[in-house]
């Protein structure tokens, strides 16, 4: 996938993703970040073992005995989660619990993202249940299909799907990641945003609860959107959760089956002790790609720059190149930019105007207020939209990387390679 390959003096780069090559001198590399994957689960015996060995939880087979509806939350495509080879270890418990497969809906838990298509629902649940399970896409616009239970302690009104809400058993099945402001995915998120309403997602997603210093990846401790979550799962209630962590093939590498709260910590934890990562000193480049499924669109692949902001040198540059086939793929993360001639304009617009999907334009503009600088090469997507975004563009990756080495104040710059960092927790020091 990711390689890099030293040759007299100089290294190459190579992304068998997007079939990207970049070379650079040999004296300007700092490093390449290559993760030592765990090796992924035994399919079926880990799979099982994983249902059967629950945390502080019974078994789903006993658990969902006597329910009349079952919802199992899952995520959309942009999530890429093999859902299709777990939910057959959750459809075979709740057959033994004596449950048919006509009380069962599986709802897509897309928050505010677009529906989901014939063919990602069908590979979502997999070729064994497609057809005969209901599925539902998640509308959080749609106000007939929406309950109001109240509000969580930081004044998030709580509006969820009514199925969801209607159902007396509830399954989530979620991948845990580290995520650009709620710490980590998974667990919680299946409910806010998953099945939220839009109201509510724009309320956990405002500026003040974006802007605290513990809305950031790996931090969940004080981390009012986290908490905020976490308050509105369990005024729901949900009675079972699948935490899965996955490599970066996307082989899974951890089940975390049980209680929603304990089974997520549980991941957490795992995620912490293979996928934390050390630097010795601070790049001055960075180059980057979100991989699949993020290089969709940009609004998802921005989750990389994100994730490397806090390492990289004051005045540093981010290089990121992404396919972006889909283009932006949000009108709303767009709008802070059409009147906004500067970045301190874009804040401002966002302090006043906030929706939901402009919550990657403010922190885009925090990065950019730290002044750093930011390069993209995207074939999908017109370089006059990104001008506008005050991204430097790029006529391919390695142009954008010639780019990156005239906006740095350094000399003799020293270049990080580090594809898909949104997968890890980097740091720099012990």
């Amino acid at each position: 996938m990711y390689s890099i390959n030293k040759k007299r003096n100089n290294v190459l780069y190579n992304d068998s993703i997007e079939n990207v090559k970049i070379s650079l001198l040999e004296k300007n590399l700092l490093d390449f970040i290559e993760i030592e994957e765990p090796k992924k689960l035994k399919f079926p015996k880990d799979y099982r073992n994983s249902m059967d060995n629950t945390i502080k939880s019974d078994k789903l087979k006993n658990l969902a005995k006597g329910s009349k509806k079952v919802v199992i939350i899952v995520s959309d495509a942009t999530r890429g989660i093999p859902t299709g080879k777990v939910l057959p270890f959750v459809i075979d418990d709740l057959i033994d619990a004596g449950i048919d497969l006509k009380q069962i809906t599986i709802i897509i838990a897309l928050g505010v993202h677009r529906p989901a298509t014939k063919s990602e629902m069908k590979e979502i649940v997999g070729e064994k249940y497609f057809g005969k399970i209901k599925i539902i896409n998640h509308n959080g616009f749609d106000n007939k299909n929406l309950l109001y239970l109240g509000e969580t302690s930081l004044g998030t009104p709580i509006e969820v799907n009514k199925t969801v809400y209607e159902a007396d058993f509830k399954i989530i099945i979620g991948k845990v990641e580290p995520h650009e402001f709620a710490g980590f995915s998974g667990g919680r998120k299946s409910i806010l945003p998953g099945v939220s309403s839009e109201k509510t997602i724009e309320s956990n997603h405002r500026p003040e609860m974006l802007l605290n210093e513990n809305a950031r990846p790996g931090v969940m401790l004080n981390n009012p959107v986290n908490e905020d979550m976490a308050e509105a799962a369990e005024i729901l209630g949900v009675d079972f959760a699948i935490n899965i962590v996955q490599n970066i093939r996307a082989d899974v590498v951890g089940i975390f089956s049980g209680d929603i709260f304990e089974s997520h910590l549980k991941a957490v934890e795992y995620m912490r002790s293979v996928y934390s990562v050390g630097l010795k000193e601070r790049p001055d480049i960075i180059v980057t790609t979100p991989g699949r499924p993020l290089n969709i669109d940009f609004y998802q692949s921005i989750k990389p720059i994100i994730a490397l902001a806090p390492i990289i040198k004051k005045n540093g540059v981010i290089v990121m190149y992404s396919e972006c086939r889909e283009g932006v793929n949000s009108v709303d993360m767009l709008k802070p930019y059409e009147e906004s001639s500067k970045v301190e304009d874009v804040v401002e617009y966002l302090m006043s105007n906030y929706k939901i999907q402009m919550d990657h334009a403010l922190l885009l503009s925090k990065i950019m207020q730290k002044k750093i600088k930011i390069v993209v090469y995207s074939p999908n997507i017109d370089k006059s939209v990104l001008k506008k975004m005050f991204i430097e563009t790029a006529d391919s990756p390695q142009d954008a990387l010639e780019k990156a080495y005239k906006l740095t104040e350094e000399k003799e710059p020293k270049v990080l390679l580090f594809p898909q960092p949104q997968r890890t927790l980097p740091k720099v020091g012990k």
